[in-house]
């Protein structure tokens, strides 16, 4: 059975500052799980066939984001390379303005106005990393999500999800699962966007009483499991998506072939001393 994703209403989806280039392909390998402490992290990776600098933004951005810990500021990290990869630090938004005043900066980040203000620097880069993150609305009702559209809905570079199939389970939603006991829109509450878009959902919602809920990630899991709410808000890899429906499948048995509304990619960008890029 193929899973069909489709386009969502609008040629691009959220803001439009992007920094208009394409991203440049990189070949990276993680060679050990982020670890992660307050609002540092420490990633170890192998650069295949790419500068080691852009590598770390690469697999930073599609390893941490969102950070672990909430924070109602925009992602946005620092990094420094380290002989076995990178070490990356959170900051908020003033503090990566500061930053970025203070001298060189090396950063990534998903804050439209801190690339703004970085592009209008001559001795910065900016340019837009991959897109590597793909939102979707998962629910057991078919039609319960109302008219789902995430044009603007969010405050990050978004575009419109492009076509693409996979196999998936070939059933219909279980019965009795998503009934409609909680007519919450459930989100992790760590996830800016993710929020940004249930809150969306929620005004565009023709239903009585639904409600946009943010929840720990771990919550997250245990409810998406069950099935018991009106909708979940999920992200997914969008490099290995068709992997990532699977595992979703996988932790939420009920999930069938209309339960998945796609909704957008989301990408960050690359900030550096422009000297240090080719």
């Amino acid at each position: 059975m193929l899973w069909g994703v489709y386009l969502c209403g609008h040629a691009a989806c959220g803001a439009a500052r992007s920094v208009p280039e394409e991203p440049v392909p990189v070949t990276c390998a993680l060679t050990a799980a982020p670890s992660v402490a307050g609002d540092t992290a420490e990633v170890l990776f192998h650069a295949i066939d790419a500068r080691r600098e852009l590598c770390a933004q690469t697999l930073v951005a599609r390893t941490l984001r969102p950070w672990p810990v909430a924070s109602s500021d925009p992602w946005t990290v620092e990094l420094t390379l380290t002989p076995g990869g990178v070490r990356a630090q959170r900051l908020g938004s003033q503090r990566a303005r500061d930053a970025i005043d203070a001298g060189p900066a090396f950063m990534a980040t998903e804050d439209l106005d801190l690339v703004a203000y970085a592009a209008s620097r001559p001795d910065l880069a900016v340019a837009p990393l991959a897109w590597d993150r793909t939102y979707l609305a998962v629910s057991a009702l078919p039609g319960s999500l109302g008219s789902v559209t995430s044009a603007d809905a969010v405050r990050v570079d978004a575009r419109a999800v492009s076509a693409w199939e996979c196999d998936a389970p070939g059933r219909d939603a279980v019965a009795g699962i998503g009934n409609g006991r909680s007519a919450a829109i459930v989100y992790d509450a760590g996830d800016r966007t993710a929020r940004e878009l249930a809150a969306r959902i929620v005004a565009l919602s023709n239903r009585a009483n639904v409600t946009a809920l943010g929840v720990s990630t771990a919550e997250l899991d245990v409810r998406l499991r069950a099935g018991a709410d009106l909708g979940y808000i999920v992200a997914v890899p969008t490099e290995s998506r068709c992997d990532a429906l699977l595992a979703l499948a996988q932790r939420a048995p009920w999930i069938g072939v209309h339960s998945i509304h796609p909704l957008i990619e989301t990408r960050a960008h690359s900030i550096a001393p422009r000297a240090s890029l080719p």
